[in-house]
């Protein structure tokens, strides 16, 4: 009897060890648990974009405290109330036609709503979001993207001012080039003329053999040359798109390229309705055509090359625009070295000049091929 006294104080001791051990251990769970969740709403609460949760109303179910910062509102006021009722200018249908797609999608959807005035502290916010599919609630990030908008909307005003000064700098030029060109043709055109009238009055009046006419026939030479080299200045400062228009002009150029260079062959492929461009964008591709051709012959070593040019109709005149292709044969380059032409560089800015885009594909040994794409409304809008 004393004995099984005994062992029951025994198995009762043993049995209250193991339960405080147990609650010790349940105490402790307990505590890392606490701090774990004190950890987890601290990061939720301040992490640095806003999270919150939305019904497929828009009601707002729950919202960290960065997210109701964001929305300059308590969080409890926040909770249960639409979320498009936080802001003054939201487009509301662009909102729920948004959370729409959200909850028919199965992958996170992104928008960038305007929410306020441009000059706003908040003005753009931007909402990441995934459903939960079994209880249709809609996970969101909210991020304040309004200094973003305003870097990027201040970029695209500092591209679009750089291309206005860029065609205004072309255009300068082009006159200043016909203003040249005139000159030369007026003044040392009628110069050399009048040389010419001259030395054959000197040539009529000594003998054939004298010293005077040897040096009289060489002077006639000397200005037939510069008559050539004169007329060749003119056709390159003033290709004469007014009067003959860009077909006639790119096929005079061809000519003259063949009176130059006749070791190279030149093929001309030109498609659409090229005959009613205007003034801006015909000198723009002329131009284009001509360095890329002056790039062939000083660089590309090529037997052949080729300028495709075509006019893509669309049915919205919107989407009218010119397709520009000059492609040769020759050496090519790696076009992961830097390039120190300056040829390349000047047909770049044309381009750019005209919202255009211009990409250059070429390899060792094999050629070089030049894609030029510009469109033509925002030329003709200008």
């Amino acid at each position: 009897m004393i004995e099984r006294k005994k062992y029951r104080r025994i198995a009762d001791y043993e049995i209250h060890s193991k339960v405080d051990l147990l609650t010790s251990l349940l105490q402790n769970q307990q505590l890392e648990l606490e701090e774990s969740h004190s950890r987890y709403a601290d990061l939720y609460d301040y992490a640095p974009v806003g999270y919150l949760t939305v019904d497929e109303a828009g009601n707002i179910l729950s919202i960290n405290m960065t997210g109701a910062a964001l929305l300059r509102k308590e969080r409890t006021f926040l909770i249960g109330k639409p979320f498009t009722d936080c802001f003054f200018q939201i487009d509301q249908q662009t909102f729920f036609d948004y959370l729409q797609v959200v909850f028919n999608a199965t992958s996170k959807i992104t928008i960038d709503l305007k929410i306020g005035d441009t000059h706003d502290p908040l003005s753009f916010i931007r909402l990441e979001s995934t459903v939960i599919s079994d209880k249709n609630i809609c996970r969101m990030i909210m991020s304040d993207i309004s200094q973003l908008k305003r870097v990027t909307n201040l970029n695209r005003d500092l591209l679009n001012e750089n291309r206005r000064l860029m065609k205004e700098l072309f255009r300068i030029q082009e006159k200043e080039r016909r203003m040249l060109a005139y000159e030369l043709h007026d003044e040392l055109g009628q110069w050399l003329t009048a040389i010419r009238a001259e030395n054959e009055v000197i040539l009529n009046h000594t003998e054939q053999n004298s010293i005077i006419s040897t040096s009289a026939r060489a002077i006639t030479e000397c200005t037939q040359k510069m008559h050539q080299v004169i007329r060749g200045m003119l056709h390159t400062l003033c290709p004469l798109l007014d009067s003959l228009g860009l077909i006639d002009a790119l096929y005079e150029l061809k000519k003259q390229w063949y009176s130059y260079y006749p070791e190279i062959v030149l093929e001309f492929r030109l498609e659409g309705d090229l005959t009613t461009l205007d003034e801006q964008i015909g000198i723009t591709v002329f131009r284009l055509i001509q360095e890329g051709l002056n790039n062939i012959y000083n660089h590309a070593e090529a037997s052949w090359a080729q300028v495709s040019l075509s006019r893509k109709t669309i049915d919205n005149p919107l989407v009218d625009f010119l397709l520009l292709k000059i492609e040769d044969n020759g050496k090519g380059y790696d076009t992961n070295q830097q390039f120190t032409g300056l040829g390349l560089v000047s047909m770049r800015e044309r381009v750019i000049a005209m919202n255009g885009r211009l990409t250059v594909r070429s390899a060792n040994s094999e050629g070089t091929e030049i894609n030029i794409r510009l469109p033509i409304e925002n030329l003709d809008n200008d």
